[in-house]
């Protein structure tokens, strides 16, 4: 295998550390986090079908924050492979989206968002919209061990190998899936439920990826998304919510245990409440509804912990 480094450059503020643990994609296979170096792993199939493993770390800068990507890879990377990679990695840690808004929103509404350190707020995601949207799949219904556990099987079963490296994989492409049938398919992950959702998520990808591709143009009104979100099978409001957050779109906020858990304890003394009134709670903040949502339950579990 050789390396090649690959640098690329962030605009503060950006906050490597926070982005990588707002929530738990970067412990999804492929991806590896590496808290001794605070840095993550990840094999990636590119485009040309050249399987190449991706190690992302920061390191400090004032305004301009230095990004190392070290690429382990059979043979060459052509000038298309590198530019593929600068841009898997600009879109995973969303190096593109401007969240100046967002922080004045901060300032504005006092404790606790007034106490985010600069550059939080953004939350990692994956490179492709088919593997967020397995995932996100995968995340309803069930415990967080049952998340790990069912994407690891996704990728051991479909994912193509890093050269030399059996044991390493990438995420499955949709055509992967939908190669085989579906009977082959159940056989070989435990998904329960979600089985024939990704199933046919898989097969409508491999057909078409460009029927999924509006769902990325911002130009197109977020609830306008919504809708076709709603319509793919196995998507609920829960799910809508969160792909629509990986999307860059904060409109909706994701109803779930966790939410109502968070509502309860926080804002109605442990009580039960009307959804309506405990989603008016963040209806001030416009488009940042699920990042203002997603760092009030940080900060209150932080909080509890301490």
């Amino acid at each position: 295998m050789t390396e090649s480094l690959i640098r690329l450059e962030a605009t503060a503020p950006f906050d490597f550390w926070s982005t990588l643990q707002a929530h738990g994609w970067v412990d999804l296979l492929p991806n590896e986090y590496h808290p001794e170096s605070q840095s993550f792993s990840r094999v990636q199939q590119l485009a040309s079908g050249k399987v190449v493993q991706l190690g992302i770390s920061a390191e400090q800068g004032d305004g301009i924050i230095p990004l190392n990507v070290l690429v382990a890879h059979e043979g060459r990377l052509s000038v298309k492979d590198r530019s593929e990679i600068q841009n898997v990695v600009r879109h995973m840690l969303r190096l593109d989206e401007d969240f100046s808004e967002f922080y004045r929103l901060c300032k504005k509404n006092g404790k606790p968002w007034s106490q985010m350190k600069p550059g939080n707020g953004r939350l990692l995601r994956s490179p492709e919209l088919f593997e967020d949207m397995v995932k996100v799949i995968c995340t309803t219904n069930v415990q967080w061990g049952g998340t790990k556990r069912m994407v690891r099987e996704l990728v051991e079963q479909f994912g193509e190998a890093l050269p030399g490296t059996p044991n390493l994989k990438a995420f499955p492409l949709a055509q992967a899936i939908a190669d085989v049938s579906f009977e082959d398919f159940q056989s070989r992950v435990r998904l329960g439920y979600r089985t024939p959702y990704i199933y046919q998520l898989a097969c409508g990808f491999s057909q078409d990826s460009n029927c999924y591709a509006k769902f990325s143009d911002m130009q197109i009104p977020t609830e306008e998304v919504r809708k076709e979100l709603l319509s793919v099978k196995g998507i609920g409001n829960y799910a809508a919510a969160s792909v629509l957050m990986l999307l860059g779109r904060y409109d909706e906020i994701p109803v779930d245990s966790v939410f109502q858990q968070l509502m309860s304890k926080k804002y109605f003394d442990g009580g039960n409440f009307d959804l309506k009134e405990a989603l008016a709670i963040y209806q001030d903040w416009g488009k940042w509804k699920y990042l203002a949502y997603w760092f009030d339950l940080l900060t209150f579990h932080q909080t509890a912990e301490d």
